[in-house]
């Protein structure tokens, strides 16, 4: 690789670092260095302690990445921002393979003139392993890129992808989001391309699923999804889920959830097994009660936790009239507004016979608690006529 010769590339490091007042940051937005200043920055031991490095509007070519993709004293960078260059799909193929940039957390190559054969490079990476961002905005890699970029198994940390403006339609939407391989991904931005309602819904239902998917783990029995802002919307794309079948114990308190949100939870095909059901400080309100008192769905639940969740008396003469709670131990009510009369309906029902908790003075316990007071009577009043007979037969043989 010959590149004309650049001097003086320490003292513009070194102005570098002071500018940035940190050893591990060097930013040339306002330093013009070309290939050879690249070349030279490449093999400098100064930069041997490096973590972001940002080269944008360099009029950089494919040779200044084989330059820093070579470089043995680039093995601690963490942040390449090489914006608005002329890298090309060649750029990215040096980058993809470089043995040294595998610390790489964060690459930006907006604007390079990257087409779906550089998304090809670096989708199958084996160096690049690491990176939790990536953006590709402003470069034409198309439907065939992105989906390039769907297939590749090594960018399991990734949590942000940019496509920006480059050319992609509906078709390459629909095909990226079948992958599996970014379980960690949150962030997808998509916008300036050829997409209509059904490319942006996919990917709102993709991130979705990503989301709550990544808190199952196969055979777990557990999902908590408390305190994620999540609404309607969002439970009803995930709750058909087969990822979700084995769950018994679902915690969802702290969101956005309405009536609609419990129907579509109690309706799933998949969520047939729960024992405990978290609801706390939603918005279910009566009408969310009678989807889950209806539903045969939730025949085994034993624990139901719906506190501060707008309900009244009506909630809990659904629940008391439900053949479906018989399984229910404990139900949590606290903050919601009901009165004597819905706990006089929990303490009739004969479907809840095992339930624990609240604590209820149920009409049998009423009527024994008044067979023994009058019992305790009846002996007292046995007593007192045994101690009259006794003091009549006393007051006899006195005299």
């Amino acid at each position: 690789m010959a590149v004309t010769k650049f001097y003086n590339i320490e003292g513009i490091i070194r102005n570098g670092f002071k500018l940035s007042r940190d050893y591990q940051v060097l930013d040339f937005t306002f330093t013009k260095l070309g290939d050879s200043g690249v070349a030279a920055l490449s093999g400098s031991k100064s930069v041997r302690q490096l973590r972001r490095l940002i080269l944008t509007g360099q009029k950089l070519t494919s040779v200044a990445a084989e330059f820093l993709a070579g470089s043995p004293t680039l093995g601690n960078l963490q942040y390449l921002k090489l914006y608005r260059n002329k890298l090309g799909d060649e750029g990215c193929r040096h980058i993809a393979n470089s043995p040294n940039l595998t610390q790489l957390k964060s690459l930006r190559l907006g604007l390079n003139g990257v087409g779906p054969e550089g998304a090809r490079h670096i989708a199958q990476s084996e160096t690049l392993t690491e990176l939790t961002s990536l953006i590709l905005s402003d470069n034409k890699i198309g439907d065939e890129g992105l989906r390039a970029l769907g297939e590749a198994h090594n960018m399991g940390n990734l949590e942000i992808l940019e496509v920006k403006k480059a050319g992609i339609t509906d078709e390459g939407i629909l095909e990226f989001v079948k992958s599996r391989h970014f379980p960690k991904l949150q962030t997808l931005v998509l916008s300036d391309n050829q997409l209509t309602e059904k490319g942006h819904q996919a990917i709102q239902e993709f991130l979705i699923i990503n989301r709550v998917l990544n808190r199952v783990t196969e055979g777990s029995e557990v999902l908590d999804l408390s305190k994620l802002d999540l609404n309607d919307f969002e439970i009803s794309v995930i709750a058909n889920r087969e990822e979700l079948k084995d769950i018994q114990k679902i915690y969802l308190e702290l969101n956005r959830l309405t009536a609609k949100g419990i129907e579509a939870i109690t309706s799933s095909s998949q969520l047939n097994n729960i024992t405990l059901l978290s609801l706390d400080r939603n918005s279910i309100g009566d009408e969310g009660i009678a989807h889950i008192v209806n539903s045969e769905n939730m025949q085994n639940l034993e624990i139901l936790m719906v506190e501060n969740n707008g309900l009244s008396n009506e909630a809990l003469k659904l629940i008391a009239e439900s053949e479906n709670m018989t399984n229910l131990t404990r139900l949590y009510l606290e903050g919601n507004d009901y009165d004597e009369e819905g706990l006089e309906y929990l303490a009739e029902s004969e479907f809840l016979e095992k339930l624990e908790y609240p604590v209820l003075e149920r009409e049998e316990e009423v009527e024994e608690v008044e067979e023994e007071e009058e019992e305790e009577f009846e002996d007292i009043e046995e007593e007192e006529e045994e101690d009259e007979e006794e003091i009549i037969d006393d007051d006899e043989e006195y005299a």
